[in-house]
This record gives C-alpha cells, sequence and structure tokens, in this order.
C-alpha cells in the first residue's frame, strides 16, 4: 500500500499546481519543469494497474477516461475565467472542424492507450517497453514537430538526436530490468520471440494510434507557431470528450461480445478499489495532460512531447524506490544509472533547443 499512497500524493501534488495558477507567466524554465513533472504522472498511473486483478483493462481504461472527463471539466468551470477569456464553449464553436478533428484524436488515441496495455498483458513489460518507447518517442517528436513546428533557434536534428538520447535511456533501463530477471533465473527470453506479431501491433498502436495526442495538441493548441489554435483548456476539454467516447465505446463491444454488458463492474477485487484506481489514474493521466498542453506552448510542442514520452524510466525509477532491484548484482545498478544519467542528458539536450 505505499505505493499506493505515493500515487495519491502525486495525485493531489498535481491538482495542487494545476489550482494555483498563474499559467499565463509561465518561463521557460517553469514550463520545462512542468513537462518533467509530467513524465513523473503518465510514467505512475501504469501502476494502479497492478492493484486492479482480473479486471478487464478496457473496462479499467474506459472508467480512467469517464472519470477524467469529470475532472477536466471541472476545472474547466472553475478555471475558464483565468485561463480562457473568450469562453470554452465560445472557442469551440468558432473552431466546429477543429474541435471534431480533436475528438477523433482523442477517441484513437483512447483506444490505443487499451490496446496497448491488453498487449503488455500478453507479452510483458520488457518486450513492449523497448518496442514502445522507441516508436512513440521518436513518432511523437515527427508528427509534433512537422503539424506544431519548432521553435527559432532550435534545429530538428538536434530535437530528433535528444529524443534518440531518451529512447536509449528506457532502454538501457530496459534491459538493466532483463539482466536482473536472468540473475534471478526468472526470465523467458525464448517465449518473447514467438510474440512477432505482437510486436508488429505494438508498433502500429504506437506510430499510428497513440500519435494521435501529439497531433492533437500540435493543430489544436493556439501558440507562437499555431496562431489558429484554441487555448490549451479548451483543448484537454474537446480531446478527454473523445477520449470518452471512444474508450466506451471499444469496451463496450468489446465486452458485449465477450460477456454480457451488466457484469462491467464484475470484479475479483473489491469495485470500490476499482473506482478509486480509475479515479488516481484520472488525476496522474489526463492531470498531467491538462499541465502538458498548458506548459507545450511555451517550450514548443515538438519538445515537451519528445520529454514526455520519455515516461517509460519512470517505471524504473519506481523500481529501484521500492525495491524491485534489491540484492541485484552491479552491473544491474551500472545499467539502471547509466539509463537513468542518458536520460537526464537526453532532458537538458531538449532543454539547450529552448530559447
Amino acid at each position: 500500500m505505499i505505493e499506493l499512497k505515493v500515487i495519491l500524493k502525486i495525485a493531489f501534488i498535481s491538482l495542487f499546481i494545476f489550482f494555483k495558477g498563474e499559467w499565463m507567466n509561465l518561463s521557460t524554465n517553469t514550463a520545462m519543469i512542468i513537462v518533467f513533472f509530467v513524465t513523473l504522472l503518465w510514467g505512475s498511473w501504469f501502476q494502479t494497474v497492478k492493484h486492479t486483478g482480473k479486471y478487464p483493462i478496457t473496462n479499467f481504461i474506459a472508467l480512467m477516461y469517464t472519470f477524467s472527463l469529470f475532472i477536466v471539466w471541472i476545472s474547466i468551470i472553475l478555471l475558464e475565467d483565468t485561463l480562457v477569456p473568450d469562453g470554452v464553449f465560445n472557442e469551440i464553436s468558432n473552431h466546429i472542424p477543429l474541435s471534431i478533428a480533436i475528438v477523433i484524436c482523442g477517441a484513437v488515441f483512447a483506444i490505443g492507450i487499451q490496446l496497448y496495455l491488453t498487449v503488455v498483458k500478453r507479452i510483458g513489460l520488457i518486450l513492449s517497453t523497448s518496442v514502445s518507447a522507441t516508436c512513440c518517442i521518436l513518432s511523437g517528436t515527427i508528427v509534433s514537430s512537422f503539424f506544431g513546428g519548432i521553435p527559432e533557434g532550435a534545429s530538428f536534428t538536434s530535437i530528433i538526436f535528444s529524443s534518440i538520447l531518451l529512447v536509449m535511456a528506457t532502454i538501457i533501463c530496459q534491459y538493466s530490468g532483463v539482466v536482473r530477471d536472468r540473475e534471478r533465473g526468472i526470465i523467458k527470453d525464448k517465449k518473447n520471440k514467438s510474440h512477432l506479431n505482437d510486436v508488429f501491433l505494438l508498433v502500429f498502436i504506437n506510430v499510428v494510434l497513440i500519435s494521435a495526442y501529439p497531433l492533437a495538441i500540435s493543430i489544436g493548441i493556439k501558440s507562437p507557431l499555431n496562431l489558429d489554435g484554441m487555448s490549451s483548456l479548451t483543448c484537454v476539454g474537446v480531446l478527454v470528450i473523445g477520449a470518452f467516447i471512444g474508450s466506451n465505446i471499444f469496451a463496450l463491444m468489446k465486452f458485449n461480445k465477450e460477456g454480457s454488458i451488466k457484469d462491467f463492474f464484475k470484479s475479483d477485487k473489491k469495485i470500490s478499489l476499482i473506482l478509486l484506481m480509475a479515479t488516481i489514474s484520472a488525476f496522474c493521466h489526463f492531470g498531467g495532460n491538462v499541465l502538458h498542453s498548458i506548459a507545450s506552448p511555451i517550450i514548443s510542442v515538438s519538445i515537451a512531447v519528445a520529454m514526455a514520452n520519455s515516461y517509460h524510466v519512470w517505471s524504473y525509477i519506481w523500481g529501484l524506490f521500492y525495491g524491485e532491484f534489491k540484492g541485484a548484482g552491479f552491473k544491474v545498478y551500472l545499467l539502471l544509472f547509466i539509463g537513468i544519467f542518458t536520460f537526464i542528458v537526453g532532458v537538458i539536450s531538449l532543454s539547450l533547443n529552448v530559447t
């Protein structure tokens, strides 16, 4: 339960920072810190799935996006006067085609997350992380750079180089886990080699489906590089509607195919625990999305996406914190240190592109 308490603290810290306000005067340094904090939030909400037992992943994600819808729109009601002087609904009515596109992106992105966690459950975290981190960071950076633009004084080559460092950081940390499990005699490398179809599915999920998120904020958020966009809060408000619609339709279709919809809340765990985990996940996931969308225009969407997508590293940092590497050999700790150090270098390298 220590892990649960830490995640709860993260959720409430996220809320505190969000409601504290003063976003209109963010400096680039503060924006970078916020995006770094988002990597922590995004890398933490997956921990809640460990507490959901055999409850279907697709149903859990649908619940998470349902709570996300309430969290984001309650935030909009409370902060609209400060952050959206023109009014959220007025902005949406003036950007109908753009809003429809963002809703579609939200639905596609949410379904991508559902499929991603389903594949992870089949083939394990080790193989899926190396594939998804590489695809997610690189494709997200390319999409956001193309549609969101690159800030003046930065170069696409430099941003891609920094992104590759973040990919390397994730893979090195992932490999430290492989070495740790080999030392304990619990890894099954040969079994992973048979999951070729799942690997291709992971590539499709990350390159096509999950890339809908960077596409949405690239075209949707108003910034010096995108004057036709909407405010960050409006964009996320529309995005979460799409995520709610897409995830729930997908979950109901899948559940109806495999069972009865009336058993949607049937679980081997207490339903109150499932709902609590979904709420915490919503705070960390879409709370992180709100923070990310607000900070992104300050440092450019392309840099914010590349940096935030390195959230996979936190899975291993959490593992170190919770003693999952306790008793491991020197090589394991060395690899983990190199991975975390490479992550820091990648973040610093990205920050050099921020003017």
